[in-house]
C-alpha cells in the first residue's frame, strides 16, 4: 500500500478534528487583526472571528497567503518521512498566489531532489470554503480505505470539473469594505434592500441575479439549484453566524430535492473577511465541464 498525503489549507473549512481523524496536513492561513497575525483554525474558533469582525468597524481585518516555503517544508517533511505521493489541494487559484505558491514549492523541490522518487499533485479546486473541503475529506476516507491516490484523484477531478456554488450575503458593507463590491453599488444595493446572487464557477466570481430582500434571495438560490443539480442531487450548503436561517433553508432544500445535503459547513475567517459573517451559499454537482483540474 503506498503512503499517501493530503494536503489543503484552513479555509476549506476543514475542522482540526476532521484534519486529524483523517490524516490530513492543514495549513493556516494567517489573519491579521489589530496589529496581531493569527493562525485560522488554530488560534480562535469561528465565532471568536464573527464577534471580532462585527467589531472591527470600517478596517477589516487581512489574510495572507500559504508561502512557498510553508509548502516546501511540508513536502520536504513529507519526503524524509518516506511519502510516495503528495496530493495538494489549495484555494481557488483565482482568489488566492496560494496555488501558485504550491507549484513554486514542487519545483524547488524536485530542482534540489532530481532523483526523488516521490509524486506531487495538485489540484485546481476552482471554488471555496467547504466546495473543496467536502471532497478532500471524502478523498482522504478513500485513501485511508484503499491506499489509492488514482481514485482519490479521479473523485477530485470529477467534483471540481461539475461543482458550482451559489451564494447570497445579510449585509454588503464587508463585500465594499474588502473592495468586492464597488462603494456606490454597496450603498444603494444596502438603501434598497437588494441582494446578490453570487456564482462561484470556473474559478471565478460574478453576479448572476439581483432580487429584494433575503427571503427572495433564497428563492433564487433554491430555483437555480433545481434547475441545475445532477441527477445524484449531491449538494452541500455553508452558513455563518445566522443558524436559524441556516436550519430552514437546509430543511428547504431536504425537501424539495428529497435527500439530505452530503456536507454542512460554517464559514472559517478567509472567507468571512470578504462577504462577512450572515451568508447563505448551497454548491452542487451540475453538468461536467471541460475544465484542467489536476497539474
Amino acid at each position: 500500500m503506498q503512503k499517501i498525503k493530503i494536503i489543503t489549507d484552513t479555509a476549506s473549512d476543514i475542522t482540526l478534528k476532521e484534519a486529524e481523524a483523517l490524516d490530513i496536513l492543514l495549513l493556516p492561513f494567517k489573519i491579521i487583526a489589530g496589529g496581531k497575525e493569527y493562525r485560522e483554525g488554530y488560534d480562535f474558533s469561528k465565532e471568536e472571528f464573527y464577534k471580532m469582525i462585527e467589531e472591527c468597524g470600517d478596517t477589516l481585518p487581512t489574510h495572507s497567503q500559504i508561502t512557498p516555503f510553508e509548502y516546501l517544508d511540508a513536502i520536504e517533511k513529507l519526503y524524509k518521512d518516506y511519502y510516495d505521493e503528495i496530493i495538494i489541494v489549495p484555494i481557488n487559484r483565482n482568489a488566492s498566489s496560494t496555488f501558485e505558491n504550491a507549484v513554486a514549492a514542487r519545483a524547488q523541490f524536485f530542482s534540489e531532489h532530481p532523483d526523488a522518487a516521490i509524486k506531487i499533485y495538485i489540484v485546481n479546486v476552482l471554488t471555496y470554503s467547504c466546495g473543496y473541503g467536502y471532497p478532500v475529506k471524502e478523498a482522504a476516507k478513500m485513501i485511508k480505505k484503499n491506499g489509492n491516490a488514482d481514485e482519490a484523484l479521479a473523485y477530485l477531478d470529477n467534483w471540481f470539473s461539475r461543482y458550482e456554488l451559489y451564494c447570497t450575503a445579510y449585509e454588503l458593507k464587508y463585500a465594499k469594505l474588502s473592495g468586492r463590491v464597488g462603494a456606490a453599488a454597496a450603498i444603494a444595493g444596502e438603501l434598497l434592500g437588494i441582494k446578490p446572487i453570487i456564482s462561484f464557477k470556473e474559478g471565478s466570481a460574478s453576479t448572476v441575479q439581483k432580487v429584494r430582500g433575503f427571503q427572495k434571495a433564497l428563492d433564487a438560490l433554491s430555483e437555480i439549484t433545481n434547475a441545475k443539480i445532477g441527477e445524484e442531487k449531491v449538494y452541500n450548503i455553508l452558513y455563518g453566524s445566522n443558524e436559524k436561517d441556516f436550519k430552514d433553508f437546509k430543511k428547504r432544500m431536504q425537501t424539495e430535492l428529497k435527500t439530505a445535503p452530503v456536507d454542512c459547513s460554517q464559514i472559517g475567517a478567509c472567507i468571512t473577511v470578504n462577504i462577512g459573517p450572515q451568508v447563505i451559499a448551497i454548491g452542487f454537482l451540475g453538468e461536467k465541464r471541460n475544465t484542467q483540474i489536476i497539474y
